[in-house]
Parts: C-alpha cells; sequence; structure tokens
C-alpha cells in the first residue's frame, strides 16, 4: 500500500508544488511507493496522510492538530539535502524504509 504525502504551504501552490517535486523524486530514487499531493494549510489536516511535509510554521500547527503519522519542517526550501534527508528519516520511523 502506498504511503501518503502532502506537501503543504499556506495557499497550496508555490512552495507545496516545488517540495511535491523534490518528494516524489526522492521516493522514486529510493523505491518507495508513494502518492504524494499538495495542499493549503487548511485541507491539508483534513487529509490525513502519513507524513505532512511544510514549512516550520505550520509544521508546528500540523503536529499539534496530529494531522499526520510524521510531520517533516523544512527550514530551507532550496536545500534539497535537507528535504530529502527529513523525508527519509520519517520514512524510516513509518517501517517504510530500512536504515
Amino acid at each position: 500500500m502506498p504511503v501518503r504525502i502532502v506537501t503543504a504551504c499556506g495557499l497550496g501552490t508555490g512552495t507545496a508544488l516545488f517540495l511535491k517535486t523534490v518528494v516524489e523524486s526522492a521516493c522514486r530514487k529510493y523505491g518507495v511507493d508513494a502518492i504524494v499531493e499538495t495542499a493549503d494549510a487548511t485541507l491539508a489536516s483534513s487529509l490525513k496522510p502519513d507524513i505532512i511535509v511544510t514549512g516550520p510554521d505550520l509544521a508546528e500547527r500540523f503536529a499539534k492538530e496530529k494531522a499526520a503519522k510524521e510531520i517533516v519542517a523544512v527550514y530551507n526550501y532550496g536545500n534539497r539535502k535537507e528535504i530529502e534527508d527529513k523525508l527519509l528519516e520519517a520514512l524510516k520511523k513509518l517501517g517504510v524504509l530500512r536504515g
């Protein structure tokens, strides 16, 4: 069964779309079966995905709401390595990846 990942930002457009491309690329690279979708801050909470990838401001909110099993807070959107490393850590916590 694929892991459900939501990339979220305030409006669900620019940053969320960029994060989606990085997350999809990482999932392909590591052979992770994933459904990745974008959402704004309000919709992301209601989707109840396995992982939400977002900025630190929304990450705190999503954590309080228990909006996903794992919340990935990205501080530097231009740093693909940060995004990938934090995503891989979340996937390992969920048991999707070993390591």
